[in-house]
């Protein structure tokens, strides 16, 4: 039954430093803000079927179509990063209280033993 409790406890300290570590994954989102800044200047470059976007449109459109186009998508891209951590926190706090109960019944049923 001891080693039942030392892995469970082992389980515990992984999540605990997993909800340390969490929070921090937020903050990595300044990558995607910084491909949005980045790319519509770059994107009308990108070769594609039938030739550069910018041969086809324009410089300056094509930029502006970019821009457009990421002010849509970075938004949506943040929101779904977000939730993907919120939701990582939660299940890993679920678990952890999970754990904290089984714990405290199998302790609660040593002593009774």
């Amino acid at each position: 039954m001891s080693e039942l409790i030392k892995t469970s406890e082992n389980k515990e300290r992984e999540l605990e430093e997993q909800l340390k570590k969490l929070p921090k994954e937020k903050w990595k989102i300044w990558r995607l803000i910084a491909v949005g800044i980045f790319m519509p200047f770059v994107g009308p470059y990108i070769p594609m079927r039938r030739g550069m976007l910018e041969d086809r449109m324009g410089y300056q459109d094509a930029v502006l179509l970019f821009a457009a186009l990421l002010l849509v998508v970075i938004p949506i891209g943040c929101y779904m990063h977000f939730q993907k951590i919120n939701n990582e926190i939660f299940d890993a706090e679920c678990e952890l209280e999970s754990l904290k109960r089984q714990n405290k019944l199998n302790v609660q049923n040593e002593i009774s033993e």
